[in-house]
């Protein structure tokens, strides 16, 4: 279930591989990204309602339809928290709590490959730090590489599953580093999604 109420300020950003190919001076202002909720509801063509007059929206499936939408969600990056309501046998508020969490990188419901999540930290000094870690059996890999050595990690990445990437960039490292370092990174190491109408969202 997703609820969002509209005109409330986001802080995300996206750009389209296109866009960041080309140099700064081209590159034009970050595309407007859609809130989730229109994001999903396009994705598993449903209807998005807005309950009771209230200006909040609303969509969503009930719990027996998650199966036939979940390996939709999860090969599009998103994350699909389940929140079950607890039996307490008191009355009140009813009380719930997290039952199951899948993401592109843990699904237990479909083992036919094991995936990881990338991590990426990257230093005013042009020093990256790497992670790649499986939630499924816990087998991680971490090292520090130089930018000049950045296409040695790019072979070695081919071995693996990468299912999500997670970038950290040093408090001290300005924006422009983020487009014109990171995302040149992910698309060398051909980890940018190859959709032709992809985009890459950035909170922060």
């Amino acid at each position: 279930e997703l609820w969002h109420e509209p005109d409330t300020p986001g802080r995300q950003q996206a750009y389209s591989q296109a866009e960041l190919l080309v140099g700064p001076s081209l590159r034009g202002r970050p595309l407007e990204v859609a809130p989730p909720i229109e994001q999903i509801a396009s994705l598993l063509d449903m209807r998005i309602i807005s309950p009771s007059k209230r200006s909040l929206l609303q969509m969503g499936f009930p719990i027996y339809s998650l199966t036939t939408h979940l390996t939709t969600l999860l090969s599009k990056g998103w994350t699909v928290i389940v929140i079950d309501e607890l039996d307490t046998g008191k009355s009140g508020p009813k009380q719930r709590a997290v039952s199951q969490v899948y993401s592109p990188c843990c699904n237990l419901e479909d083992c036919s490959e094991l995936p990881y999540v990338l991590s990426i930290y990257f230093t005013q000094d042009y020093l990256l730090g790497i992670t790649l870690f499986s939630a499924m059996n816990g087998h991680s890999i971490m090292f520090p590489v130089s930018w000049a050595d950045r296409d040695r990690v790019g072979r070695l990445l081919i071995s693996y599953c990468i299912r999500e990437i997670v970038i950290w960039v040093d408090s001290g490292v300005g924006p422009e580093i983020l487009t014109n370092k990171i995302y040149s990174l992910l698309i060398g190491w051909n980890l940018f999604p190859s959709e032709p109408n992809a985009k890459v969202e950035v909170m922060g």
